[in-house]
């Protein structure tokens, strides 16, 4: 098994990343700076971070240049005010870092203490904006004036009685809304000026204190936050923090960032832009604060395959032995970037002391490499879970005395099928138990498969490329009675880990968003958005409106979606559309007459589309009606 937390034992090549995000930090000229390591949910950013972190520390502790502050964002989601929770946290671990001892200690203490007063002085305007402005400004409009006491007080600059009594008119004249509200806006604005001002200047003089070349803050699990604290977040380093010597690395999803600034400022303007071909307001917005985006790449299939046989190795060998693998693995990608570290390079290493089940367990993982990557979308964290999820099976397995590798192997493959194709693993299992074993449908398939043969076949629903290559893959599902197998894979992997669930958090939000439009024109407008999907984006979308178009085939909503996705002409969109008609036309609604027979024209009466409609009688005499003559089979 595998511990989730992230680390910083990298086993994923990712100290690359590292080394490239800590030059930029130790060049003197590029100070201040603000960095976005971006990436998604279990990509690696924290264990990035972490490796940095490590890097950075050893660097300081030779060399005496740096101060390197690790800060988890997210540990203060619960305060009121983000903002001020991170740049005391921010301050307060500056001021207990393990760096400073003896006088310098005292130093750096004792500019902290300025820098935490000037925090207090901020959070007291804050307060009286929020408890005696706001209240006051409630009085007013309601005719109250008990509050006028405490607001001649809080404008302190009217300090004569001649100016107490010019203030107490105007107060209680005609026009006394509008002079409060000017009044109000003038002085906080004025305050809270002096206030940032004196607190940059304190915080500088408490990096100067330190005497270290530069401080680097690294922010972990932002994204992870409310959309207002993680702009409060962004807004304290553009505005308190980012000072001279001062170098930010922010860990967090970029979409997510993006999508929660979009939100709190306006949806609306940043749909407008990106259909005038612009960027988002959450985009614009974000360019303001990062200066340098870095974001973590897609694992390769090579890349998944080094990952896997670490972990096997990690998991299987002696902790001795482990790290003979690992700093072999560390000098390898050195200088083979584009290559899988496999079970070859294992083989050659002296003094690994390796076992028989390892050695058939990571050549066949490298063969399932590919569908590993494609059905958990090459995500580190996903696989590690995954991975865990299968050991737990294994160990099933192991106490109904069905271990062999042949049947690891197949529970393996089920998994696979279970975690993309959910529906497609729910049939197996019917097809298994009603031959009570060996099944001529999984027989079939299987033929279909080694013929290339799938969208012909009885099976056109199985025709998926990770599905086939599944299917191809030694052992074969036929060659044994599965139902030992299923027993084990009878419930969902483990939370979270179960089909849909894999698909991105903003994917399944578009979706939602396309499918529930509350008109044809919003349902239109929005699938335009698919058109700047990736492969695997736009894979995911299609696979929750193949799965939503079998549970809701006699609904149009589903047959919209797909007409509009062709309307826009977003890629696949027809070849997906064909897929899943073919599955469900049976049941499709005389409602859809009128947007098959605008596909069909788009299509130049394509014979496969033709041939679809023929089988529902009903959508067949519509869509045809008037064009009895103009198609020929």
């Amino acid at each position: 098994m595998w511990s989730d937390i992230e680390t910083s034992n990298d086993l994923l090549g990712y100290t690359v990343h590292a080394n490239l995000l800590k030059s930029i930090i130790m060049q003197e000229k590029n100070l201040p700076v603000t960095i976005g390591l971006y990436g998604d949910w279990g990509s690696g950013k924290s264990s990035t971070l972490k490796i940095l972190n490590e890097m950075i520390e050893k660097d300081a502790d030779s060399k005496d240049s740096s101060v390197v502050i690790y800060f988890d964002g997210w540990s203060f989601e619960s305060f009121d005010d983000a903002k001020m929770a991170l740049i005391q946290g921010i301050v307060e671990n500056l001021e207990s870092s393990r760096c400073f001892t003896g006088d310098l200690k005292e130093t750096v203490k004792k500019a902290a203490k300025t820098v935490k007063n000037k925090i207090f002085s901020m959070r007291t305007l804050l307060w009286s904006v929020k408890n005696v402005v706001a209240p006051a400004a409630m009085a007013y409009a309601t005719g109250g004036a008990s509050f006028i006491p405490s607001l001649i007080s809080f404008f302190g600059s009217f300090n004569t009685e001649d100016k107490k009594k010019e203030l107490l008119e105007k107060i209680t004249g005609e026009d006394a809304e509008d002079f409060i509200k000017e009044a109000f806006n003038t002085h906080i604005n004025t305050e809270q000026f002096s206030a940032v001002r004196e607190f940059r200047d304190s915080f500088k003089s408490l990096i100067e204190a330190t005497g270290r070349e530069r401080i680097v803050i690294l922010i972990d699990d932002l994204d992870r936050c409310l959309p207002e604290h993680i702009i409060e977040n962004l807004e304290a380093i553009k505005l308190f923090l980012n000072v001279e010597k001062t170098a930010f690395v922010i860990a967090a999803d970029q979409s997510i960032v993006s999508e929660a600034i979009k939100r709190q400022y306006g949806e609306k303007i940043g749909i407008e832009r990106r259909r005038e071909g612009g960027r988002s307001i959450g985009e614009d917005y974000m360019d303001k604060f990062i200066q340098i985006p870095y974001n973590i790449p897609k694992l390769s299939d090579q890349e998944v395959e080094s990952y896997i046989t670490l972990l096997f190795c990690q998991s299987m060998l002696s902790e001795e032995d482990f790290k003979k693998v690992h700093t072999d693995f560390q000098k390898y990608i050195i200088e083979h970037k584009f290559e899988g570290y496999g079970w070859g390079n294992i083989k050659q290493l002296d003094g690994v002391n390796t076992n028989e089940e390892l050695n058939r367990i990571i050549p066949f993982m490298a063969h399932c490499t590919h569908s590993i990557s494609r059905s958990l979308n090459r995500n580190p964290r996903l696989i590690k879970r995954f991975l865990n999820a299968f050991e737990i099976r294994s160990q099933l397995l192991s106490l109904n005395g069905s271990d062999t590798m042949e049947n690891k192997f197949l529970l393996l493959k089920l998994m696979l099928l279970e975690t993309s194709h959910n529906d497609l693993f729910a049939e197996l299992n019917i097809w298994s138990i009603e031959a009570k074993g060996h099944s001529t449908q999984i027989q079939l398939l299987e033929e279909a498969a080694r013929e290339d043969n799938i969208q012909k076949s009885e099976f056109p629903g199985w025709n998926f490329d990770d599905v086939k290559d599944l299917l191809l893959m030694e052992p074969y599902f036929s060659s044994v009675d599965l139902r030992e197998i299923f027993w084990v894979s009878r419930d969902k992997l483990i939370d979270g880990m179960g089909g849909v669930t894999l698909i991105p958090k903003r994917i399944k939000e578009l979706f939602n968003e396309i499918y529930n439009a509350s008109s044809e024109p919003i349902m239109k407008q929005k699938s335009l958005a698919l058109k700047s999907f990736n492969g695997d984006e736009i894979e995911n979308f299609y696979e929750l409106l193949y799965r939503k178009a079998l549970t809701d085939s006699e609904s149009k909503t589903p047959y919209k979606v797909y007409y509009y996705l062709i309307e826009n002409d977003v890629d696949k969109a027809y070849e997906k559309f064909l897929i899943s008609f073919e599955i469900i036309v049976g049941k499709a609604p005389i409602s859809i007459a009128n947007d098959i027979k605008d596909v069909l024209y788009r299509h130049n009466d394509d014979i496969n589309l033709v041939k679809l409609i023929k089988k529902n009688d009903r959508l067949n005499s519509l869509v045809f009606l008037k064009r009895k003559n103009t198609i020929k089979m």
